[in-house]
């Protein structure tokens, strides 16, 4: 029964038009990002295996291999622990994504048009700014005063500044608040590519960055790994993959992948994973995780009722919770450090791995969704729409 259901969801998988990002399926992929990201930085304290995100360390990388060759009774929080940072590549994939359908694209009657809109340099770094300060400032006190961390700072000032990761790139506590810097320079970095728009100019960056990151990987020390992969320069290929699908009106090989989309998920997640064991090929697998998440959750969420009813109601409740994980995803990644120091404490007070997993999720949940709906307030008022 089970193999008849997805042999039959196979067949007509080519009716689903992966290259339509709506805003559902956008929210889907962030979704699945955000969940893979807040337990992975539990998770990650927590387990044996460490993940390879900053700098690549074979040893790492054999005991998360033989975590999956012997089964390891830990291997689910294994696999968030060695894996669950992937999420961040969407993130920055929907930076560059959501840059351009803001400022290089019009609406129409007709839909989106051509036409770029203007962008004013200083009101666009002052809203991006506003924006990213106004999310994480307040949680950003609260764990520092939770902490017993020093106020007034210069990691502090740095930290809500966003200079921090520049600065003290390995000082920054909570450690999940890198990306806020990592955020600020991709915006910064953006207006080259908006008045720059050429392909060739945006490729030779991509390749650039990439070879970069390669050389950094072979011929410089981890700490300098470190450093370098807490900025903008070897995630920019990620970013600018959002970039160049959002200019795209047509990709090559698509067409093939929604036809075969099964078979595309099976060869994907095989590369990634190899990608994310081997050094030779661990700078690309930010890249290679980017395919997978459209897959799951555009395809696994889109099953239509011919393909079965089970398979339709589950794809149906799987679309729901990746949705909604997707609309609180802001307060969900800026309120989890908070609530992770106090599932820490819970689980060296004795508690079991799992009770504490599942609290942390649930309270991350309900504090984000109130989070969430407070920022959005704060938002409209402070830069209403123009």
């Amino acid at each position: 029964m089970l193999c008849t259901t997805f042999a039959d969801v196979f067949k007509l998988s080519w009716t689903i038009r992966m290259n339509n990002l709506t805003r559902e399926r956008s929210l889907r992929m962030r979704g699945a990002a955000i969940f893979l990201i807040f337990l992975h930085n539990l998770l990650h304290l927590l387990n044996y295996v460490k993940e390879n995100e900053f700098a690549y360390l074979p040893i790492r990388a054999e005991k998360m291999l033989a975590s999956f060759s012997s089964l390891s009774s830990s291997i689910v929080g294994d696999f968030f622990s060695y894996l669950g940072w992937y999420g961040v590549p969407v993130f920055i994939f929907f930076s560059g994504y959501g840059l351009v359908m803001k400022h290089e694209q019009t609406v129409s009657e007709k839909g989106f048009g051509k036409q770029p809109r203007s962008l004013r340099i200083v009101p666009y770094l002052w809203r991006n700014f506003l924006k990213l300060f106004v999310l994480m400032a307040p949680c950003y006190l609260i764990y520092v005063l939770g902490t017993g961390q020093t106020l007034f700072s210069i990691l502090t000032m740095s930290q809500l500044t966003m200079t921090i990761n520049l600065l003290f790139p390995q000082m920054i506590s909570p450690g999940v608040y890198w990306y806020f810097g990592l955020t600020l320079q991709l915006y910064i970095i953006y207006l080259a590519f908006f008045h720059f728009r050429s392909k060739r100019f945006l490729m030779i960056a991509a390749l650039l960055m990439m070879a970069l990151g390669v050389v950094f990987e072979f011929f410089f020390d981890k700490t300098t790994n470190i450093d370098l992969r807490h900025n903008s320069p070897v995630w920019l290929p990620v970013f600018l993959a959002g970039v160049w699908y959002a200019r795209e009106k047509s990709i090559p090989g698509l067409a093939l992948v929604k036809k075969h989309w099964g078979k595309a998920l099976l060869l994907l997640i095989v590369l990634w994973v190899w990608s994310a064991v081997n050094a030779y090929l661990w700078t690309a697998s930010p890249l290679l995780v980017l395919p997978i998440f459209a897959i799951i959750c555009i395809c696994c969420c889109e099953i239509p009722v011919a393909s079965g009813r089970w398979a339709h109601a589950a794809s149906n409740i799987l679309s729901r919770c990746l949705t909604y994980l997707g609309s609180i995803s802001a307060g969900l990644f800026v309120c989890h450090p908070i609530i992770r120091e106090l599932a820490l404490k819970g689980y060296h007070s004795g508690y079991n791995i799992v009770i504490v997993t599942l609290a942390y999720a649930i309270v991350c949940i309900c504090v984000a969704h109130i989070y969430n709906y407070c920022y959005k307030k704060a938002m409209r008022f402070l830069l209403p729409k123009r």
